[in-house]
């Protein structure tokens, strides 16, 4: 589907989509695709604050980097720590 928007034809000139996606997505999903290769790393929430991963911050030397222990009946067992987990926080 070419799409007839100035936007999304100069991202496709400027290498941010493919030509494969050019042809075949809406225009909605592409400017989706645009926007999040134009941000880089930071992406935006919702209500258009910037969240950080806190790797890029702890590579960056800004900010701390947090790392979760399970606690408990928790500790065996696999899979992303809760919230109620032990929080270490690293400079």
């Amino acid at each position: 589907m070419p799409s007839k928007n100035p936007t999304i034809q100069k991202a496709l000139k400027d290498g941010k989509i493919s030509k494969g996606q050019y042809d075949k997505l809406p225009d909605g999903l592409l400017l989706g695709i645009i926007k999040k290769k134009s941000t880089g790393k930071a992406t935006t929430t919702s209500k258009g604050m910037v969240k950080k991963t806190s790797k890029l911050a702890y590579e960056k030397g800004k900010g701390t980097k947090e790392t979760r222990k399970k606690l408990g009946k928790e500790a065996h067992k696999r899979g992303r720590p809760k919230g109620g987990s032990k929080v270490e926080i690293k400079k």
